[in-house]
């Protein structure tokens, strides 16, 4: 008989993932603090990793109801924005595996474990350098980083196959994968995305999950279109980290080209129109006042579906939190949203869409750390220096908040 486990702590991602940076560093999954390495892969196989003793840990602390520091964003924003986590979807998406708990040994180890989820950030190659990004997952932040840290040694390219035993032993497990997460670096320029679509190609896989998380600038790499890949395999969900349009996603996400972006998007309608697609806005500082805007500008052009956007509400660094704004503005932000709300209304958005808009504010609202304000400032004019650019030209609307 199935135990039963408090669903507000337990989670999947333990038992059946491992999240994988292009270091080697390896966490329980992408949702969990990074700075809190569960070990690496330049020095320890898959398997050796995933039932150490930090692992063996966390699975205990799930098991026994304890929730883990190192999980706390996932509980932050259920908490504060009763938001859909990562944490959540596994126990939806791998509710099958659930009786893997019940084999957990009494040391909190796994026996023959199999990666049924995979998200591996292979490469740090990136041809962006977003402004809530750095060098460990972008390697065009590399040149600014060094500005910063004229110490900085780390090399612009990084890569977690360059340990020639880590492809085979991945191999080993691309059998068992029924869902797998590409992200970056940028995925679509990542020539070891395109290995393993070739290999599961080559076994006639075509029933893995594809999930992608990618910056939507580059449909080809190589001699690779990934517009036709994508055609290839039954269940494709593509999400473009798009926060906001214009100017202000060229400012943001530095390297982004707004045209380009448009035309990719028409060019994904025409070439594979039934793939799923949808963006994925990270709510913060550089897109609160703007959002509703974008997402209503691409529903009324055709590009997106009015329910097909999920929020990422950026929790670190706090000081590019939307918690940092003051009451005054924090006014204008519940008042734009009120009016996003009754716009989703109107056209007849999901609930759970308005639910998670609402949550944004909720988020907000959670906390006040308007004391981060001079940070935020010493941080964006730093950089601005670096990049020859003006926040103030880019986002006028908070030229009142600069100079309290």
């Amino acid at each position: 008989m199935e135990k039963t486990y408090n669903n507000d702590v337990i989670c999947m991602m333990p038992w059946i993932h491992m999240h994988i940076w292009p270091n080697g560093n390896t966490m329980p999954c992408c949702m969990s603090d990074s700075s809190d390495v569960f070990g690496n892969t330049n020095h320890n196989t898959i398997d050796e990793i995933i039932n150490n003793d930090k692992f063996k840990k966390l699975r205990l602390q799930m098991i026994s109801g304890v929730k883990p520091d190192t999980c706390s964003r996932c509980y932050e924003l259920e908490q504060t924005a009763d938001s859909y986590t990562l944490r959540k979807n596994s126990l939806q998406q791998f509710k099958d595996c659930l009786p893997l708990i019940d084999l957990t040994g009494d040391d909190g180890s796994v026996n023959n474990f199999r990666m049924r989820y995979m998200d591996i950030r292979f490469s740090n190659l990136c041809n962006m350098k977003c402004r809530t990004c750095g060098p460990d997952l972008s390697s065009k932040w590399h040149d600014d980083q060094i500005k910063l840290f004229p110490d900085y040694q780390s090399p612009k390219f990084i890569d977690v196959s360059s340990k020639e035993s880590f492809m085979d032993e991945l191999t080993e497990h691309l059998d068992y994968v029924d869902e797998v997460y590409f992200a970056g670096g940028e995925a679509l320029i990542t020539p070891q995305h395109y290995d393993i679509l070739d290999y599961w190609l080559s076994k006639n896989n075509t029933n893995v999950r594809l999930r992608y998380t990618t910056n939507f600038s580059a449909l080809k790499y190589k001699n690779h279109d990934i517009l036709e890949y994508w055609n290839k395999f039954d269940n494709v969900r593509v999400a473009a980290s798009l926060d906001t349009h214009l100017s202000q996603a060229e400012y943001s996400r530095s390297g982004t080209k707004w045209d380009t972006i448009v035309c990719n998007r028409k060019k994904m309608l025409d070439v594979c129109p039934d793939v799923y697609f949808e963006i994925t806005p990270t709510v913060s500082i550089f897109n609160i006042m703007q959002l509703f805007d974008f997402h209503r500008s691409w529903v009324e052009q055709e590009l997106l579906e009015i329910d097909n956007i999920r929020f990422n509400i950026l929790t670190a660094p706090r000081y590019f939190s939307i918690t940092m704004l003051s009451n005054d503005y924090k006014n204008r932000v519940k008042d734009i949203y009120s009016e996003y709300i009754r716009w989703l209304k109107t056209n007849d958005a999901r609930p759970d869409v308005i639910h998670n808009v609402s949550g944004i504010v909720d988020h907000m609202m959670s906390a006040d750390n308007l004391h981060l304000l001079p940070e935020f400032k010493r941080e964006i004019t730093t950089m601005d220096n670096i990049r020859q650019e003006n926040f103030l030209d880019v986002y006028p609307e908070f030229g009142e908040l600069w100079t309290q």
